[in-house]
């Protein structure tokens, strides 16, 4: 079936106007995305690293506790000889002074066995019952403290036994003589110790969940717990009941022992919500900018079209002997129509074709000028390599149709790069071999996206050949000397040239003078001559061009340099 004249104009328009609009709106998304999840993570590594600190100042309480329990004057007597009314006079105020937590003070004889408890209340505190107690005797960390091995006083130790886990921080208690007649216990729960740390989840060396604070916490199955060192925290991202959460975990160690892993938590919905408005937000605006200009591209053939196709009806009719039928299509109104838009269309044809084509190109630059700001190193180079381009055609003094070839071609040559990874592309040090070759793959891949729009094949030389050098040795074919156009040669010297004197991460730019004479170095080599020749002629009016785009700062030339 023949297709009409208006929709063969309109249906290449909209194919490629789809094509920028899925790549950009794809490519835009993903940025945003990939900054919120950065701030994302940042916040809940943050909230693992302040937990971490949480739990290292709560040992420095607990130890200044259990340093004033064992040192207090008159506590080594009272143990050793058994008065359990003045050892409980003496330690009362250690508990009494504790206003950060609700503790439990043991007072242990060398035995092991508990002959004093004491448990701080919100009403102050109060006697624990101990009558016949040995929970502690057998416990190993306990027993070297009593026992005095490696000349350790203070040691922490997790229980996970009786009602609830508990950290307990023991000392060994000595008299003045050195000997020790026992030991003091001073224990806080773990929940208690979680309910400081909003978002936490404390689990043993097996993964078993010991205390949260979340609602739905996460696992810490084997993988997991492989994953995590001393030195390197584990995330994870799960989905739970219609919401999603993202988690850090870290060892959880306390003076130098490790009891078990620790989890922050964090909701993720907001994350997950943000990322689906955003996309909603760019398919909705492009999806309007679409049909706003399919509309207008429409209603425009049809208008310049309609002519047309009242001719071509007519002469199909007399070719096929239909003389009514031409009679009828040729009446005296529709042949003064033929008469007045005829004349019209044939005079704004090739306006009408050069401004949809100026939109098509208008679209495509923005897509190259969103992959140029992909890394903010390149950000307006394809921009500034067309104007350095232009000033040198003037000085060779190239025709207006190759001007404008130029300008294109300068303006697209690194679109390609859309087909290249953000790893390779932003990498701040030297490619792999295998990157450089992914690296190199960016011209071609640029030519096989634009090779189909036929007002563009003047400038498409300069989009696959802009890195073929002067001696043969460039890329992607090898081209050399006269067999590469004369408009890539001169893209290829304004390419590097702006390459040289812009910052990059591994390296600072060059001055003008300096880039200006490693171009002259390589005259003969990777440019042409004459090229070159006139990039040096030219080279004032480059400054002050780059000068207007806010690319360099004005330059003092000596009369030396000139």
């Amino acid at each position: 079936m023949r297709l009409p004249i208006r929709y063969r104009i309109i249906i290449p328009f909209t194919v490629l106007l789809v094509f920028v609009g899925v790549i950009g709106t794809g490519v835009a998304s993903a940025r945003l995305a990939s900054a919120a999840s950065a701030q994302f993570d940042a916040a809940l590594l943050h909230s693992s690293l302040q937990a971490h600190q949480l739990l290292s100042q709560l040992d420095a309480n607990r130890m200044a506790d259990l340093r004033r329990a064992t040192d207090t004057v008159g506590v080594p007597e009272a143990l050793g000889a058994g008065d359990l009314a003045m050892l409980d006079r003496l330690l009362t105020p250690v508990t009494a002074n504790v206003a950060d937590a609700s503790i439990q003070l043991y007072g242990l004889d060398a035995q092991g066995s508990e002959v004093l408890g004491i448990k701080s209340t919100p009403k102050g505190p109060t006697s624990i019952d101990i009558s016949g107690a040995r929970a502690f005797a057998a416990e190993p960390t306990v027993v070297k403290v009593l026992a005095g091995v490696g000349g350790t006083d203070r040691l922490v130790f997790l229980r996970n036994q009786g009602p609830e886990p508990t950290v307990y921080w023991t000392g060994s208690v000595r008299t003045a003589g050195g000997r020790i007649v026992g030991a003091v216990l001073i224990g806080e729960p773990l929940a208690e110790i979680a309910a400081g740390i909003p978002g936490s989840t404390f689990y043993d060396l097996s993964g078993a969940q010991l205390v949260t604070t979340v609602r739905t916490p996460p696992v810490a199955n084997q993988t997991v717990r492989k994953a995590i060192t001393s030195d390197n925290a584990v995330g994870a991202d799960e989905a739970r009941s219609g919401h999603s959460y993202g988690a850090v975990f870290s060892t959880w160690t306390m003076r130098g022992s490790q009891f078990g892993f620790l989890a922050m938590q964090a909701n993720a919905d907001w994350l997950v919500s943000a990322a689906a408005q955003v996309r909603l937000i760019l398919t909705l605006v492009f999806t309007a900018a679409a049909l706003l200009t399919l509309l207008v591209g429409t209603a425009t053939a049809s208008r310049l079209t309609r002519p047309i196709e009242l001719l071509v009806r007519s002469m199909r009719a007399v070719s096929a002997g239909d003389l009514q039928q031409r009679a009828t299509i040729a009446s005296t109104d529709e042949i003064g129509y033929l008469a007045r838009t005829f004349n019209e269309m044939t005079a704004s044809l090739e306006e009408k074709t050069a401004a949809l084509e100026e939109t098509t190109f208008a679209s495509i630059e923005a897509l190259a000028r969103a992959i140029d700001a992909r890394d903010p190193s390149t950000f307006g180079h394809s921009a500034r390599v067309a104007a350095v381009s232009l000033e040198i055609a003037d000085a060779m003094q190239l025709p207006t149709a190759d001007r404008e070839a130029l300008r294109r071609g300068a303006l697209l040559h690194d679109i390609g790069k859309i087909g290249v990874e953000d790893k390779v592309l932003r990498k701040p040090g030297p490619l792999t071999a295998w990157e450089r070759d992914e690296m190199r793959e960016h011209a071609r891949i640029g030519y096989d996206m634009l090779k189909g729009l036929p007002f563009l094949q003047p400038s498409l030389p300069g989009v696959l050949h802009h890195h073929e050098r002067w001696d043969a040795n460039g890329y992607p074919s090898g081209l050399g000397g006269a067999a590469i156009p004369m408009l890539v040669r001169i893209l290829a010297v304004a390419d590097v040239f702006d390459a040289l004197i812009s910052d990059r991460p591994y390296r600072q730019g060059l001055s003008v003078e300096a880039a200006s004479a490693a171009i002259w170095n390589e005259a003969g080599r990777q440019f042409d001559p004459d090229v070159v020749t006139a990039f040096l002629a030219c080279r004032p009016a480059i400054e002050a061009v780059l000068r207007n785009m806010r690319t360099i700062e004005p330059t003092i030339v000596t009369p030396e340099a000139a």
